[in-house]
């Protein structure tokens, strides 16, 4: 990474912690795709404005519909999962052909 993006990440961690009154290790807990359909043009204080198709590093998932993400250019906010692709990775082997050995 270079100096002036390193720069503005740091900076971007420092008002996230402040604004959410976060002290924990920012760890990212996997990456989320926005839906390709998103409209929404407006944003809240602490939302993070996000575009269609743009993946996000998940820092928090909380209990509920929304959790705390990160973007490309380093800012955090709260994102509503139902704004996100559904994650089709846990059930990918449902309903493949399966042999069982009764032998």
């Amino acid at each position: 990474m270079d100096p002036k993006k390193k720069k503005k990440f740091e900076k971007e961690e420092k008002e996230f912690r402040k604004k959410f009154k976060y002290n924990a290790e920012i760890k990212v807990l996997y990456e989320a795709t926005v839906l390709q359909t998103l409209v929404i043009k407006k944003f809240g204080n602490k939302d993070l404005p996000v575009k269609p198709g743009e993946t996000i590093d998940v820092i928090l998932h909380q209990a509920g519909d929304k959790l705390i993400g990160r973007n490309s250019e380093g800012k955090f906010g709260y994102v509503f999962t139902a704004n996100l692709e559904p994650d089709g990775s846990v059930y990918d082997d449902v309903g493949d052909e399966c042999i069982y050995d009764n032998d």
